[in-house]
């Protein structure tokens, strides 16, 4: 039994292999059973090398195109490239797209930093710059109290922020992924805060509902994520936006995690004498309680 185009569309390609598998024919049963055996990656490979690995012929591996619903091998190819694109905001869908990557040889490394690299570059090119001189110069400011929250991932860039603006100035809290915490940081949250997100998909609805939370005791928010776009922004008076895409299984952080340093680097400039004044004595305590040189 052959689908239709409208209805293998509303299938996964896999699904619709389940679904006439009774009705192929013994060779045509051996084709499909490699397709769903490595799937989608055999798929995305020259139908002459699929029917070779198949141990089908074109013609066998024609004929089951035409059971699926497709007209030719490019078509399933393209309907293939689709799945994975809707899949690749998990890991799974991540991992197997990088695996059909293996497909095309190159250098793999290169191409790795690459696209991290044209990540940073787009990410500095297109942050606002008044929002982010704004942000800045509320972390400067040591009469704002800034909290930071970061998701399962990004709390390492949450503590990272933390780590940096302790040193330059003080008042400032890392407010822990324990999220049944929250209240207790949250209850003097008010228009002198400061409050420091990130938040990438899948997005996160605690992160959400603290930063809408935190604007409506007027406190600053800014948001650093992966997508204008993203929930949290909707409560964002600033958000600073870094790409996390990868040519790898898992995203990367290292737009935002430039963007972060930026944040650092401006805010030591704009906090003058008291941050030159604060690492001194900072050094004089490392010194006494440590026995630093």
């Amino acid at each position: 039994m052959a689908l239709n185009g409208a209805a293998a569309s509303s299938r996964t390609v896999a699904q619709t292999l389940s679904e006439i598998m009774s009705d192929l024919t013994p060779r045509e049963r051996r084709a499909a059973e490699h397709l769903a055996a490595h799937y989608p990656v055999a798929g995305l490979a020259p139908m002459a090398r699929f029917a070779r690995s198949a141990g089908a012929s074109s013609q066998t591996v024609l004929r089951l195109l035409a059971k699926l619903g497709f007209k030719s091998w490019r078509g399933l190819q393209e309907r293939l490239r689709a799945e994975l694109a809707a899949e690749r905001a998990s890991p799974l869908g991540r991992w197997t797209a990088h695996a059909a990557a293996d497909l095309v040889d190159g250098d793999r490394l290169a191409a790795f930093g690459a696209k991290l690299a044209e990540n940073v570059v787009a990410a500095f090119r297109d942050l606002d710059r008044a929002e982010f001189e704004a942000t800045a110069r509320r972390l400067a400011d040591p009469k704002r109290h800034v909290l930071v929250v970061g998701g399962r991932f990004s709390q390492a860039l949450a503590r990272l922020l933390v780590r940096h603006l302790e040193i330059i100035r003080g008042g400032v809290e890392e407010i822990g992924s324990l999220s049944a915490t929250w209240p207790d940081r949250l209850i003097d949250v008010g228009r002198r805060t400061v409050i420091v997100a990130y938040d990438v998909r899948r997005y996160q609805r605690d992160v959400i509902r603290l930063c809408a939370f935190a604007a409506e005791r007027g406190a600053w928010v800014v948001l650093l994520t992966d997508s204008a776009d993203a929930p949290a922004a909707a409560h964002a008076n600033a958000t600073l936006v870094g790409a996390t895409e990868s040519a790898g299984t898992w995203d990367s952080f290292a737009s935002l995690l430039a963007v972060t340093e930026a944040l650092v680097a401006r805010a030591t400039e704009l906090s003058g004498p008291e941050t030159v004044e604060r690492l001194g004595q900072l050094e004089q305590i490392r010194a006494r309680v440590l026995g630093a040189e």
